[in-house]
């Protein structure tokens, strides 16, 4: 427990004119900008800061700027100076505690505060094509000020000025009015002054360039003028000048001029975290007499750590002069979604288990009547047909890699009491377990430690003056032995709890930062059980398995499902509703279910051409073929050992591709006996092309040929990329003999 500090810094403000101030907030920080304290000035102009006592002595600054409200953190030196604040800097005396600010009020600005409100989404294309926005929580939020164009200008060399100056007028002409305008003539040197118009552009112009000019106001003659006169202008200092007067213009297009990038700085004001959907929200002061330019860049907790994702260039995606209220809607790829339980469960439904997903990819199960499963859904036989970008749909797909598990229970499991008449039918425990099909013998608990974040908010400490930042703990989920059984791990309780060391009385809350969804019950590296085959292993290990989830309770002992204990429930394929588990899909109280691994590699094979007996080309590099009588042989491999890949095969001439000799535009199993033009002769496409079709009207020509063959493993999040390619040239030429004939 902190104990209130006697020592005190007493600050006086003496104005020396007639102006008046009100609203002011005196902050005191180390010389490294560590905050110290901070009070408002009263109405008689001072303000008391309680001090440490082990500044005595010390260097430390004081500045005067806007309030700040009572639960809100002490802004940054940085963001206070950007603010306009005063600052003073001096020494910290116990036995002469106080510091007299003795300025002119008009030093000091009219200040205003600014509502940054915004949220945190990831763009989820689903296997129907459709795009889903899911909120990105568990995550800060840093809210930075970018340098106005006034200070960013001075810093751009000048062999770079006149480069912009011609960058930003061909970005604009296409742009500009056409009505005519006098010549400035004799006005070049003084062109009309243009104040700058303000303009809000609540995207960033790297997520709307094709619409940057649509919103910008109709340019005037008098600014028609000013951009003339800058096309004419050749002074740098006059080039200078006027470019700053149409900054306005800049606004839009300056991300495609990345040589002025360097010379962007930024100030981060605030870091806020975000709600559990995502949301954040602060207030920052600001010049009246000014907009704020917002550059925003964002951290997530992730495995035990504080991990960047998502933080792109500060020129293309910042909030030029930001319309204070207006929501920020900033989408991460690059962040773990957080899922919400968006479906309903049966009315009788009391405690369940419901087995959900593999990485982002859901459990269908055996549903009664054995309906196939949605796209982008574990099937029942353990496969997948899921959708990649570039290649499109994937069908029969194996998983692969390490799987991460996840399943949702009832709020109320862990369940601590015994129902009467039924024994000991708590819930506390459970376990994941693979078995290869066909095998008789144990099944393999999966027994990868896991941990659950969680967050724990403080109190408001009255004797600091503060509510001390929330901090983000780790809780570890380790396998147990209970009773005779070994490898279990605990449900997640409903609360959070408070780390070891804190005292109970100083947390306000204590609570876990995502929901079970997004909790990794169980993870399985199924390279261990089905590694790839190798020079030094010919044995094929991929197969199907099964995996299996039992439920223990608080003894070890296991909970068999039923009407007094809980269910096993499964996700419909409109993931808004849910089943009971079928009869099938429960073998000796645990859910069962299927999943094919297959981690071997592709293969792919890439001879050069050739023409008879010969392949390689002659010392001047070329294939020589004889008009009407020579047949070009080309061939490639592309193969899976159990066919679960795909390949692409196409050769250009030139830069154009030879569609004649080129697989089709879908892309082709290695299952596939043909991939026209080419055929599978034993494990081996290949064709005989008339030298003539390749050359074309050209007798000389020089090809590129590119193999591509993709794996179709996945993780359940992304595939494995257990990919191969094979990129050749080869020229032809006619034959020296022909030639001279």
């Amino acid at each position: 427990m902190n104990c209130k500090n006697e020592n005190s810094l007493t600050i006086n403000l003496n104005l020396t004119d007639d102006a008046q101030v009100s609203n002011l907030q005196a902050y005191v920080f180390s010389s490294g900008g560590k905050p110290l304290g901070s009070s408002p000035i009263s109405a008689d102009n001072a303000a008391v800061v309680n001090m440490p006592d082990n500044m005595d002595g010390r260097t430390i600054e004081v500045l005067l700027g806007p309030v700040t409200e009572k639960n809100e953190p002490t802004p940054e030196v940085s963001a206070l100076k950007r603010a306009g604040a005063y600052a003073l800097p001096g020494h910290y005396l116990i036995d002469k505690p106080v510091f007299d600010f003795e300025i002119p009020g008009v030093l000091l600005p009219l200040w205003c505060t600014c509502n940054v409100i915004g949220r945190t989404i990831k763009r989820v294309t689903l296997e129907d094509g459709s795009v889903e926005e899911m909120p990105v929580c568990n995550a800060r939020v840093h809210i930075c000020e970018v340098d106005p164009w006034h200070l960013v200008l001075p810093r751009i060399p000048d062999f770079d000025i006149e480069k912009l100056r011609d960058d930003l007028l061909e970005k604009i002409n296409p742009v500009l009015p056409t009505f005519p305008v006098p010549d400035p003539g004799p006005f070049r040197e003084n062109p009309p002054v243009i104040k700058p118009q303000v303009m809000s552009y609540r995207q960033p112009v790297s997520e709307s360039r094709s619409q940057m000019f649509s919103t910008r106001p109709r340019i005037e003659v008098s600014e028609q003028l000013a951009i003339n006169a800058l096309a004419n202008e050749k002074n740098v200092g006059e080039i200078r000048k006027q470019l700053l007067q149409l900054e306005y213009l800049l606004y839009p297009v300056w991300c495609f001029f990345p040589y002025i990038w360097p010379y962007y700085h930024t100030d981060c004001v605030r870091t806020v975290d975000v709600d559990s959907s995502g949301y954040f929200n602060a207030t920052i002061p600001y010049q009246c007499d000014d907009q704020a330019d917002l550059y925003f860049w964002v951290e997530q907790f992730q495995d035990g750590e504080w991990t960047q994702v998502y933080r792109p260039s500060v020129a293309c995606n910042t909030y030029w002069n930001y319309e204070c209220g207006s929501e920020i809607v900033l989408n991460i790829p690059d962040a773990d979604a957080c899922e919400a339980p968006a479906y309903d469960i049966p009315d009788d439904a009391g405690l369940f288990v419901m087995p959900y997903k593999i990485g982002y990819k859901n459990i269908w199960g055996t549903p009664s009547g054995a309906p196939s499963a949605p796209d982008g859904w574990l099937r029942s036989d353990g496969l997948i047909n899921y959708g990649v970008n570039r290649l499109g749909m994937l069908y029969d797909a194996p998983f692969g890699g390490t799987l991460t598990f996840h399943h949702d229970d009832s709020y109320f499991i862990p369940k601590g009491d015994s129902v009467a008449g039924e024994g000991d039918n708590s819930i506390k425990y459970y376990r994941y377990s693979y078995r290869r099909i066909g095998d008789t013998g144990e099944w393999t608990p999966m027994t990868n430690p896991q941990f659950r974040n969680y967050r724990v908010e403080y109190k408001y400490n009255e004797d600091l003056g503060i509510r001390p930042m929330p901090t983000f703990e780790r809780y570890p989920v380790l396998p147990n032995r209970v009773g005779d059984e070994a490898n279990l791990f605990e449900f997640r309780s409903r609360d959070a709890p408070i780390p070891d060391g804190i005292d109970p009385a100083t947390v306000e809350i204590s609570r876990w930062t995502t929901g079970n969804l997004d909790n990794i019950a169980a993870s399985w590296n199924t390279n261990i059980v089905a590694p790839a085959m190798s020079e030094s292993s010919l044995t094929d290990k991929a197969g199907t398995f099964e995996v299996k989830i039992e439920v223990f309770n608080e003894s070890g002992q296991q909970v068999m499902p039923g009407r007094t204990t809980f269910n096993f429930l499964a996700l419909n394929s409109d993931r808004r509703s849910t089943r009971y588990a079928e009869a099938g899909e429960v073998i000796h109280g645990a859910f069962v279910f299927k999943v094919h691994i297959d981690n071997n590699n592709v293969t792919s094979a890439l001879p050069q051409p050739s023409i008879g007996a010969v392949q390689a080309s002659d010392d001047c590099g070329f294939l020589r073929y004889e008009h009407g009588t020579d047949r070009v042989h080309v061939e490639f491999t592309a193969t899976h050992p159990n066919d679960r890949a795909v390949f692409e095969f196409t050769i250009k001439r030139g830069s154009n591709e030879l569609t004649s000799a080129s697989t089709d535009g879908a892309y082709i199993e290695t299952s596939s006996p043909s991939a026209a033009p080419y055929t599978d002769v034993d494990g081996v496409y290949q064709h005989h092309f008339a030298a003539t079709d390749l050359v074309g009207s050209c007798i000389n020509a020089a090809f590129a040929a590119d193999l591509y063959v993709w794996g179709k493993a996945m993780n359940g999040r992304h595939r494995l990329g257990l990919d191969s390619r094979r990129l050749i040239a080869f020229a032809l030429a006619e034959s020296i003999e022909e030639e001279h004939s």
